[in-house]
């Protein structure tokens, strides 16, 4: 019989020593049962998403397990975020690899539009049904539902999806959920990615932000935003930028990126270009604050207008299942104080809610650092964080009729 402690130092010896007889092939994800898709989702908002109308052919997802047959196995989804490589982004599969080393089938469903930076979150939120029925009836996962869990932009439309489908009386086939590196309020998530500046209480921080984050938000909210209607070229260019960063798995804030930029600054309309420079300056300089203030409100106002999904957690009323948060404190995407947010947003408003702040692991690209006993302190708090996180695994099977 598997425990959380087992599982997790399963887990830590699979991100070692990665395992060699996992099975990896590819599944259709087909609609089923329950599955949340535009027309069904409670805020779906209107028809444009602020991305690409996209393709809408069969979904996919890339399914890692054991070798051998020992049975029906426990269930997990794990979303990736807005990167170009999706499933096979070499850290995700890396944690994929030593998670399905633990013993239980891990799906990676393909969301093509995050692929393309859209943000797409109605598109994502069809998707992930897909992903959770396909994978939760299938007669070698084990019977009570899967885990889900969402890293970064994946992590509050994991929250939202199931909420969602419990509000709907249509709950989804899943016994927990975990978020790594979210965001709990669109407004202040921006802000952090233009100024660096967030805050937690009475105290504040300040950080130096990955532009990465801005980059994709004005590709996709930009040409939405009044008055910017002919910002479009704005929005591409930065959009390639993201591309650029996600292709090369390079933060947005390395040097290396100045020359594109002046490329793609050159190929811009004149009247365009101080637009330009407020989401992309040259590396080390952060745009000036009040500019940077004013666009963060007329972005998230033509998010709410046009695409509520990309807040959803204020759209929350209950999360039916045990929920884990997690977050590294040196993250430079999103900043560990929306976690902290989060967790306050969600109190009674699920069965169980664990919140822990690590050390290490951020999925913006690097560490906190510090000295060996900082390390040593920091993969201790990640493992407990870990073995909180497989408890969901023996959760109570939620009610589905």
């Amino acid at each position: 019989m598997t425990t959380p402690f087992r599982d997790t130092l399963r887990f830590a010896r699979g991100w070692i020593r990665p395992a060699s007889d996992l099975r990896t092939r590819t599944l259709t994800l087909s609609p089923g049962r329950g599955a949340a898709g535009p027309a069904a989702t409670s805020h779906p908002g209107p028809a444009a998403e602020g991305g690409r109308a996209g393709d809408r052919g069969p979904a996919t997802g890339l399914l890692l397990e054991p070798g051998g047959g020992d049975g029906p196995r426990p269930g997990w989804v794990v979303l990736h975020g807005i990167t170009r490589p999706g499933p096979h982004h070499p850290a995700l599969l890396h944690f994929a690899g030593a998670l399905a080393s633990t013993g239980v089938r891990v799906l990676i469903p393909e969301i093509p539009e995050w692929r393309r930076m859209d943000l797409a979150p109605r598109r994502a939120q069809e998707i992930i049904g897909l992903a959770v029925d396909r994978l939760a009836s299938d007669p070698e996962t084990a019977p009570g539902g899967v885990v889900l869990l969402g890293f970064s932009f994946g992590s509050a439309q994991a929250l939202y999806h199931l909420a969602d489908r419990a509000a709907r009386g249509e709950p989804a086939p899943v016994r927990g959920v975990a978020g790594w590196g979210g965001y709990a309020d669109l407004g202040r998530t921006v802000h952090f990615q233009f100024t660096g500046e967030h805050g937690w209480g009475d105290d504040r921080y300040r950080a130096t932000p990955d532009p990465y984050g801005r980059w994709v938000v004005g590709a996709n909210i930009l040409p939405l935003v009044p008055g910017l209607t002919g910002s479009r070229p704005v929005a591409e260019a930065l959009r390639r930028l993201a591309i650029r960063s996600s292709d090369l798995q390079m933060p947005g804030s390395s040097p290396s990126f100045d020359s594109v930029k002046l490329q793609l600054r050159v190929g811009l309309p004149r009247p365009l270009r101080p637009l330009f420079d407020l989401f992309a300056p040259r590396s080390g300089r952060i745009p000036p604050r009040d500019e940077a203030a004013e666009m963060t409100r007329r972005l998230v106002e033509a998010a709410q207008t046009h695409i509520p999904l990309l807040d959803p957690l204020p759209l929350i009323a209950q999360v039916p299942v045990p929920v884990r948060l997690l977050h590294a404190r040196s993250d430079q995407l999103i900043p560990f104080t929306e976690t902290l947010a989060a967790a306050r947003m969600l109190e009674g408003r699920t069965p169980g809610l664990e919140s822990r702040i690590l050390g290490l692991f951020s999925h913006s690209g690097g560490s906190a650092g510090g000295g060996m006993g900082d390390r040593i302190r920091g993969s201790v708090s990640f493992l407990g964080a870990l073995r909180s996180v497989f408890e969901l695994s023996g959760a109570p099977t939620p009610k589905t009729g």
